[in-house]
């Protein structure tokens, strides 16, 4: 039995969970509010986690002009009520939105279920020609595809139309023929070759997936439901035979009642990790002797504050997106090739197709969102209407990918320093499961202990330090260290899904099967410039900059565990060893004129084209040496430099970052 195991760090997984403003909507009335209860238009999608939001700022906007009234602090929250203070006037009117604030705000992800437990569908068709004009205008069509929210999706089919002319009720088909190059599906072909473009056209569906073995391909649903009624049909309308293809269906089952898991949208790859460190539980401990004789012992003991240590992620760089963490803002967004599609989201709630991507071309919101995800087609979390306007919003229809050994649709991000206190934060949802077979990353709410996935969130992960390390020989490093808001522990009752429930961390959200694109930068691959000279010669190079963030706690937020991090003084020091042909540096070091001419210009490049460019200005060379070499070989000069501003950085990456 699960109880009886113990935990292996083969169940142990961290991941990041996006913070992101939270619009909610409420229908409550009075002069004197302090509680509300959510909308059921949010209510019918998400499933706050109990308490996970004490400490947030909660703002209230009037629903019609979209104004800013009033601001408040979450004192306790449960999956449909939010108490808060101070107490805000409601006065008669209905539906005012109220928008939590992103910082210590994991994004809730849409529920993992109605109510409901499935056990899975499974269709088993056999292809039984050779011949591909015995397939043309016959189509599979799965009829019912139940989404993990219960309801029923469009008709989904997938044709073998040669001409492409063809459509089953009005409804766009997959098709298998024009889709493929002529030199790769022929009529000559055998069926085992048909059933592989035929199991590539039905992955690329939506909550569907299908595995061939020889001629026979099996499409799963994968999340349950009471049917997956695939018929096969005559696009055409004619006579012919459609022996070609045998279908044999295994309905799935349904069972009322089932507990719905709460999850957050903690399915995001956080990258090539060396190490992480999840952030420490402190507690003080309070002994006293209440001025009581009588004993040498303590006479009373209690625990007092509770403090979140800092959270620490050494990570190999094969993208460059953790800088926005650090400075702060995002100033624009740009996709080559791509150009605005006019295909936004249906409303704050329903996106206009399953798993799509959207961004705002003229975006102004400096700390995210920077796209806009949809989790089959629910957005997520609800596009906040009080600073966007749905129409502004445009699916991407190109993602990155590769062409010819070169990245093509490229994200290009510009990051600028953020001198406000609002710098962007993200949390890490950390599990230890013991990998049941079913429901494999939910927590067991039948114990008073946790026995099956032990699961901790650290929230309000600000960058403090961000190291970029690049040694000789080896790939370019982030070492990031960040202050910590909180680490929450769910309630013994909540039925929560770790990971969102994706068991296979190749469906995370960023991870690629790209090759080009899940390879580092290396340190070959960088360049810097500085004092109007390229140093072709460095053996290593460290920037390090330091946010210089303060814990400070407030009064009134009603939990002594909920702490803020404010940013201080910004620094940047840049170290570098190398070999150098002149006493250029050392000319630097007793030059007492800050160098306000040229940037200092850093860049790593990959081979596929994605960069990272960093350029800083105003500086001083701080520390140098030119130490004598033991072995009389060459001498090795080390040097330190400080810039006190950023001019640029810029990004060109495949990852698409939510904020």
């Amino acid at each position: 039995m699960v109880v009886n195991e113990i935990f292996l760090g083969s169940g142990a997984s961290i991941t990041k969970v996006p913070e992101l403003d939270i619009l909610i909507k409420t229908a409550n009335t009075g002069n004197d509010v302090s509680s509300i209860t959510i909308h059921n238009d949010f209510t019918d999608n998400f499933s706050l986690v109990n308490n996970l939001y004490v400490g947030c700022t909660l703002k209230k906007y009037n629903t019609s002009s979209k104004a800013h009234e009033s601001t408040h602090r979450i004192t306790k929250n449960t999956d449909t009520t939010i108490d808060f203070f101070p107490s805000a006037n409601m006065g008669n009117a209905h539906d005012f939105y109220f928008v939590i604030e992103n910082y210590g705000a994991p994004c809730p992800a849409p529920k993992s279920g109605s109510g409901t437990a499935h056990t899975k569908a499974t269709t088993t068709i056999l292809f039984n020609s050779d011949t591909l004009t015995d397939y043309n205008n016959l189509a599979v069509v799965l009829s019912v595809v139940p989404t993990s929210a219960g309801t029923t999706a469009v008709p989904k089919v997938v044709s073998f139309d040669t001409t492409g002319s063809q459509s089953y009720s009005g409804n766009a088909h997959l098709n298998v023929a024009a889709n493929l190059e002529e030199a790769v599906i022929t009529a000559e072909n055998t069926r085992e070759e048909y059933a592989t473009v035929f199991t590539a056209e039905v992955n690329s569906l939506a909550n569907v997936s299908a595995v061939r073995n020889g001629a026979s391909v099996v499409i799963t649903n994968e999340f349950g439901g009471t049917t997956l009624a695939t018929t096969k049909t005559l696009l055409d309308g004619n006579a012919h035979s459609t022996n070609e293809i045998t279908i044999n269906n295994t309905i799935g089952s349904s069972t009322a009642g089932a507990p719905v898991g709460k999850s957050l949208m903690s399915d995001n790859w956080l990258g090539i990790a060396e190490s992480i460190t999840f952030p420490t539980t402190e507690i003080e401990m309070k002994q006293t002797n209440l001025s009581l004789g009588g004993s040498r012992n303590w006479t009373y003991q209690y625990k007092g504050i509770e403090t979140a240590g800092t959270a620490d992620l050494n990570l190999i760089a094969n993208h460059g997106t953790w800088l926005y963490y650090f400075f702060g803002k995002c100033s624009g967004i740009s996709i080559a090739d791509n150009v605005p599609s006019g295909t936004a989201p249906t409303s704050e709630y329903v996106a206009e197709s399953e798993d799509a991507l959207y961004v705002n071309y003229g975006n102004t919101t400096d700390t995210g969102p920077l796209f806009f995800r949809s989790i089959r087609t629910v957005m997520t979390p609800p596009v906040d209407i009080t600073t966007e306007t749905l129409s502004d919003l445009d699916k991407v229809v190109a993602l990155p990918a590769m062409s010819n050994g070169s990245i093509q649709n490229a994200i290009t991000y510009t990051f600028e320093e953020q001198n406000a206190d609002v710098l962007p934060s993200f949390a890490l949802e950390q599990v230890f499961s013991k990998l049941p077979s079913t429901n494999t990353y939910r927590t067991n709410t039948a114990n008073d202990d946790e026995d099956t996935n032990f699961v901790k969130i650290a929230r309000g992960c600000r960058v403090n330090t961000l190291s970029m390390t690049a040694n000789e020989n080896e790939e370019v490093k982030f070492n990031i260290s960040c202050n910590t808001r909180n680490v929450h522990t769910l309630d013994k009752t909540e039925s929560y899904d770790a990971r969102r429930g994706v068991v296979d961390e190749t469906r995370f959200f960023n991870f690629t099967s790209v090759d080009e694109f899940r390879e580092p930068f290396f340190f070959s691959d960088g360049t810097l410039k500085a004092f109007s000279q390229d140093f072709f010669k460095i053996i290593s190079l460290n920037l390090t900059m330091n946010n210089t963030l303060t814990d400070k706690r407030f009064l009134g937020i009603g939990n002594k565990s909920v702490q803020d991090a404010i940013p201080a003084q910004r620094t940047y020091e840049i170290q570098i060893t190398g070999y150098v042909t002149d006493d250029k540096l050392y000319n630097e070091l007793i030059n007492n004129t800050e160098n306000t001419q040229n940037n200092i210009e850093l860049t790593f490049t990959k081979a596929n084209g994605e960069n990272i460019k960093l350029k800083f200005k105003d500086y001083f060379l701080s520390a140098n040496e030119f130490p004598m070499s033991d072995d009389k070989g060459p001498i090795e000069v080390t040097g330190t430099i400080m810039p006190r501003n950023l001019v640029e950085c810029t990004v060109k990456t495949h990852w698409q970052l939510l904020g």
